[in-house]
């Protein structure tokens, strides 16, 4: 059953000032075209990038080739079977050098990179307040070891997630503590709560609340240790992760950047165009689950994987790239846009040897500009 956002979204942004269209992102060139599928997270350790791809596998850069690092779920025979696959999200290092991963079928996994020791530190079939976890989505973690993470919801898997961003929030932002091996929620009902960041002096965590195109801030220490509030609202477009920016602020990648004049389907200006939208793909969605059941194909497979997917939504998507640029206090600095539809669906950025490397859950290639 799929309850129907109603919330309010306030006026977007507009593009001028610091937010005012640039190309600093086009021309942008396109490694492993057609070889990879999806490098949705990504993060650097030793000046090396790491990122996170379709078929359940943790690769990384090693003189412009890729090597692999982690396979998170089992063999599968194709991407699209990402539930026995495993279909790793999120990324973070710790100050060991252990590699954490935010797996959206198989949990929070923490890797040992000398000795290949890997641990499930968050199963998803425990559960937590009472909710099992459904979409691990990103994690962050502290100095002392805490581990923040967001799951996407607790009322449907990856593979339906076009109706978790299309229904009510029931997302959580948690901590896991490994004193304890037990996970905290500290913010829950969101509304497909997805990239975390910690500030640099880790008094606070954003989570980048992508059905409200909004940020959090929940405050970790000093006076207003345990509170929210709003970082930043109205952004023009979904924010998806947050990286530092190598100081004190942050970047955000705006997943689906949108104008003023057309904001994303979750807002209420659209609650009847929404209902019909999970009307027709409940409807697709039930057909291809039957005919799999009985006549699996490989056409039929991956029509059922595309239906409830976000891919499926991607034409509503604006056809820009934007990353925001934003101070400690949640201020807009800068940003940064390819307008030449060379690229799109753009999750993450990094910026490494000279170069913004940009990630997508959809894409078939990982996008580099140099700057």
């Amino acid at each position: 059953m799929v309850t129907l956002i109603c919330h309010r979204f306030p006026p977007l942004r507009p593009l001028s000032g610091p937010l005012e269209l640039n190309g600093k992102l086009n021309n942008a060139e396109k490694l492993f075209e057609n070889d990879i599928k999806g490098p949705e997270g990504l993060v650097v350790f030793n000046n090396e990038l790491y990122m996170s791809l379709h078929g359940g596998y943790i690769m990384k850069l090693v003189n412009d080739k890729l090597v692999p690092v982690l396979k998170t779920g089992k063999d599968c025979e194709m991407f699209w079977e990402e539930r026995l696959c495993g279909r790793p999200l999120g990324l973070a290092f710790d100050q060991g050098g252990s590699l954490y991963c935010a797996d959206a079928y198989y949990g929070i996994i923490k890797l040992n990179l000398t000795s290949g020791e890997k641990i499930t530190l968050v199963k998803m079939d425990i559960p937590i307040d009472g909710k099992n976890p459904m979409i691990p989505n990103s994690v962050a973690v502290s100095k002392d070891g805490n581990v923040f993470w967001t799951d996407s919801s607790t009322t449907h898997y990856l593979y339906d997630g076009v109706y978790v961003l299309l229904s009510s929030g029931t997302g959580r932002l948690l901590v896991y503590n490994p004193k304890k091996n037990t996970s905290k929620v500290l913010l829950e009902k969101l509304y497909f709560p997805n990239g975390v960041a910690l500030s640099a002096d880790e008094s606070f965590v954003l989570v980048a609340e992508t059905g409200k195109a909004r940020i959090l801030r929940y405050y970790i220490k000093g006076d207003k240790q345990g509170r929210s509030d709003i970082f930043i609202d109205s952004l023009p477009g979904l924010p998806d992760n947050i990286h530092s920016d190598g100081s004190t602020g942050f970047l955000v990648a705006l997943i689906s950047p949108q104008e003023q004049d057309s904001p994303f389907i979750t807002s209420l200006r659209y609650p009847s165009l929404r209902e019909f939208i999970v009307r027709i793909f409940h409807l697709l969605d039930l057909s291809f689950k039957q005919i799999n059941k009985y006549f699996p194909t490989y056409y039929t497979k991956r029509a059922e994987h595309w239906i409830g997917h976000f891919e499926s939504l991607k034409w509503l998507y604006g056809d820009r790239v934007t990353i925001v640029s934003l101070d400690n206090e949640g201020r807009i600095t800068g940003s940064l846009h390819a307008t030449d539809g060379k690229i799109s669906s753009i999750s993450d950025i990094i910026n490494l040897n000279g170069y913004y490397y940009l990630g997508s859950p959809y894409n078939t290639y990982l996008a580099r500009v140099k700057y």
